[in-house]
């Protein structure tokens, strides 16, 4: 696992946390850690400061003594200000308590860690080993589609060479990934992608046929895109965005806000949809947020996929009119 070669670890890592909201909100990592400021002086043979090449602290690991093998745990510092703070406060105290036998600092490089943190979830997902599920595994045609693959490639490939975009240089995000059907055709095209949805199930079965890249896919909402995706990238992209209704109108409005947050200066949104009348409501939705995009028509008879295409181009800080 990438967490164990990252800290360069010869015991296996675990983490606490079981997703990327737990991560955030760390409450068994703090009831681990008050467990921990009990034990007598010197129990903990070793913990890591982890800390990226800067020496910003990325989290802390601490070394476990157990009969069949000794692990470690690995706590990665919450983005929230507030977990963060009450997190490294218990930290700090258990480090000055003399419980912990010996410390040293880790350099790693920050993205990798980041990296290691989303394998851990995503194989510990399709493994099994953090949902009760009982739900069997999708076929594999239902992650792959051969005639979609060269559709989407076609137009991405199409919007590209018109906008003056080197897919091949470009950093991608993809939103409500689902399956990673979308992502096993455009995952090629860029120099890399990183893809989310919510739906743990459809993103298990996505890892457990190769559709998705365990180090490069999290489960996480894209309504709070930009609390857990901190990086911007040149190109966001959402490729049939899940059923839009009346009643879920507002939530598709907050998804659209965070894909712009998340997209750089000189980049390209890319969304498609099934029916005329969703991408009515996308069309609009941007336009509420001063974003004029095109919208394309590629319907085609071989099935319902991409159906309706909204792109908009934004060079400069400013989207085109």
């Amino acid at each position: 696992m990438l967490l164990q070669k990252t800290l360069g670890l010869k015991e296996d890592a675990y983490l606490l946390e079981s997703s990327f909201e737990g991560l955030d909100m760390n409450l068994k990592t703090r009831d681990y850690l008050d467990k921990l400021s009990m034990l007598p002086e010197g129990s903990i043979e070793a913990a890591q400061a982890i800390a990226d090449k800067s020496g910003a602290l990325l989290g802390v690991a601490f070394k476990n003594k157990f009969e069949g093998g000794d692990f470690w745990f690995v706590i990665p510092y919450p983005s929230s200000k507030a977990s963060r703070n009450q997190t490294e406060k218990l930290v700090n105290a258990l480090l000055g308590s003399g419980i912990v036998a010996s410390a040293r600092k880790k350099k790693v490089d920050a993205g990798m860690f980041k990296k290691a943190l989303r394998e851990y979830l995503s194989v510990s997902l399709s493994e099994e080993a953090l949902c009760d599920c009982d739900k069997g595994r999708e076929p594999k045609s239902f992650a792959f589609n051969k005639g979609r693959n060269r559709r989407l490639g076609k137009l991405m490939k199409s919007l590209a060479a018109k906008n003056g975009f080197e897919l091949k240089e470009m950093s991608a995000l993809e939103i409500c990934c689902g399956n990673g059907m979308s992502t096993a055709a455009i995952k090629p095209l860029f120099k890399d992608i990183l893809c989310i949805d919510n739906d743990k199930c459809a993103v298990c079965n996505g890892i457990y046929h190769g559709t998705l890249e365990p180090e490069d896919t999290m489960v996480v909402d894209a309504t709070a895109l930009t609390k857990y995706v901190g990086e911007k990238y040149d190109a966001v992209v959402g490729l049939m965005l899940g059923t839009i209704y009346e009643f879920n109108k507002n939530i598709w409005r907050m998804i659209f806000e965070e894909a712009v947050k998340a997209l750089k200066d000189d980049g390209f949104l890319l969304f498609t949809v099934n029916k005329k009348e969703e991408m009515d409501f996308l069309s609009a939705a941007f336009e509420e947020i001063g974003i004029r995009g095109t919208v394309i028509d590629n319907r085609n008879e071989k099935d319902i996929y991409d159906g309706w295409a909204f792109f908009a181009r934004r060079a400069r800080g400013k989207f085109d009119d």
